[in-house]
C-alpha cells in the first residue's frame, strides 16, 4: 500500500496549493512515460519535492491530526517531470480548473496582454511567423505568409481559424536567449514576446493539449500551473537548490557560448 501526496489544480494559486492524502495498492514496478511534448511549468507526478511533502502537514487543507505525517514516510517514490521549452499555456493553457489562457479557460486568471512592438505600441494583429511556420523536412508546410494577420490574442495552432497545424507536425524553434527573454518580459508587463522572437507571432499560440498522453497523467497526479521556468537550472535546484556553476568556462568547450557584452563609451 502506498500513500501519495498530491496537489490539486488550484484556481487561486499562486497562494498554496491544497494537498490530501489518499491511499491505493500499487505494484513495486517503475513506470516510465515518455513524451514529445513538454512543458515549461514542470508536470509533477505523485510530489514535487521534499518542500512540498512538508506542505502536506503545515499548509493542507486537512489538520495535521486529520493526517498524520506518519503516512508521508508510506510514500515510496517521488517522480518529477520537467519538460522543457514549452510554456504551460502552450500545451496545458485548456487544462480545467488551472489558471490558464484568458479568454479562453474559464479558470484563467488574469486578462491577457496586448503585444505590443519594439516602439511600446500595439500591434493592430501578430507579426507572421517568419522564416516559415513548420521546420523544413516536413509533409505539411505553412509558410511565412500563410501566418500573417492573425489577431493581437492568444490563437489555436492546431484548429482552422489559426494555423491548422498539428502537434505531430513540427514548428520552426524559438530563439533561446537570456536577454530576449528580459526583453519580452519587458518588467514583468510580458507584452513584447511577439516583437523580440525570431518567431514572431508563434508566441501567442497553443494547441489542444487534451489529446496528449500526458494530459491524462496530469489530471491524475499534479500539474504545476503557477510554475514558469522548465529551463535546465531547475533540475539541479530541485537536488540540491543551488545555483549551477560551470568553473573555467572560458577554457573549455563550452567558451563560444558564453554571452560577451560591448559597451559603447
Amino acid at each position: 500500500m502506498e500513500t501519495v501526496c498530491a496537489a490539486l489544480p488550484h484556481p487561486l494559486l499562486p497562494f498554496p496549493p491544497r494537498f490530501f492524502l489518499s491511499s491505493r495498492p500499487r505494484p513495486h514496478t517503475a513506470l516510465e512515460r515518455r513524451s514529445q511534448s513538454s512543458l515549461a511549468s514542470g508536470l509533477v507526478l505523485s510530489l514535487a519535492a521534499a518542500a512540498v511533502l512538508a506542505g502536506c502537514g503545515s499548509k493542507a487543507s486537512l489538520s495535521t491530526a486529520e493526517v498524520p505525517r506518519a503516512g508521508i514516510a508510506k510514500i515510496d517514490t517521488v517522480v518529477v517531470i520537467y519538460a522543457e521549452n514549452r510554456a504551460f499555456y502552450n500545451l496545458y493553457g485548456r487544462f480545467p480548473g488551472a489558471n490558464g489562457i484568458p479568454g479562453v479557460n474559464p479558470s484563467a486568471k488574469g486578462e491577457y496582454i496586448p503585444q505590443k512592438d519594439v516602439d511600446g505600441k500595439v500591434l493592430a494583429s501578430l507579426p507572421p511567423t517568419w522564416g516559415s511556420v513548420t521546420a523544413p523536412g516536413q509533409a505539411k508546410v505553412v509558410t511565412q505568409a500563410q501566418s500573417t494577420g492573425l489577431p493581437n490574442k492568444p490563437f489555436q495552432i492546431d484548429a482552422a481559424s489559426g494555423l491548422d497545424v498539428d502537434a505531430a507536425v513540427t514548428t520552426r524553434d524559438l530563439v533561446h536567449r537570456y536577454y530576449n527573454n528580459i526583453m519580452q518580459i519587458n518588467g514583468g508587463k510580458n507584452d513584447m514576446f511577439a516583437a523580440y522572437l525570431d518567431a514572431g507571432g508563434l508566441s501567442m499560440g497553443y494547441y489542444d493539449g487534451s489529446k496528449m498522453a500526458m494530459w491524462k497523467v496530469a489530471r491524475e497526479y499534479v500539474l504545476a500551473d503557477n510554475f514558469f521556468m522548465g529551463a535546465f537550472q531547475n533540475h539541479q535546484c530541485l537536488i540540491c537548490v543551488c545555483t549551477p556553476q560551470y568553473p573555467d568556462a572560458e577554457k573549455l568547450p563550452g567558451a563560444r557560448q558564453i554571452t560577451k557584452i560591448d559597451v559603447d563609451a
